[in-house]
């Protein structure tokens, strides 16, 4: 009860004062809109930055723009990203070439030679049936320093039976007669 009182008493105290203050503001309003005629407010009665775009017509702000000027020069690069997650597997890839398998060196009698003094000597190592070739090679059986020396080394196919292999020609500039011996590699093509 105590609020109502002191509002009570401060409305009936005041209460001229609000009164002034209301036909105050109401009147200065009023006066302001009566006294000021159309189109009278130009650029010398705004102050720079007092009108925003929304107190401007749509209108008028679209007059306003221009023509798009040129493009401005290409930024740097920035730094290369992160790398991203992996993707899935691919499909398998068509299946490879038939491969070598089973390595077997050749065994033919004719594999050691041995060449006389100041004569030639040849001698043919060849691969099992179903093998080819992968490599070939010759080594002298004499201790020591040797007066043998390489005609010709090369693969070779037997006119005969077919039989691919590996097949050396030495000469012996020596005086003694000295052997050697010719080593295939082969492997059966799947």
């Amino acid at each position: 009860m105590t609020n109502e009182v002191g509002l009570f008493r401060h409305m009936r105290t005041h209460f001229v004062a609000y009164l002034a203050l209301f036909f105050a503001l109401g009147g200065t309003s009023v006066a302001a809109v009566q006294a000021l005629p159309r189109n009278s407010v130009g650029s010398p009665q705004i102050k720079n930055g007092s009108i925003q775009k929304v107190d401007i017509s749509r209108r008028t702000v679209a007059a306003l723009r221009g023509a798009r000027g040129p493009a401005g020069p290409m930024g740097a690069t920035g730094a290369t990203g992160a790398t991203g997650p992996g993707g899935a597997p691919g499909p398998a890839g068509p299946p490879g070439p038939p491969g070598l398998s089973g390595y077997v060196g050749g065994t033919s009698p004719d594999s050691t030679v041995s060449v006389p003094a100041g004569a030639q000597g040849t001698a043919v190592n060849w691969c099992p049936a179903g093998t080819q070739p992968l490599g070939g090679g010759y080594s002298s059986q004499t201790v020591g320093d040797s007066a043998l020396r390489t005609v010709s080394a090369g693969f070779f196919i037997n006119d005969v039976t077919g039989a691919p292999g590996f097949r050396v020609t030495m000469a012996n500039g020596g005086v003694a007669a000295e052997s050697f011996h010719v080593q295939v590699r082969c492997a059966s093509v799947s």
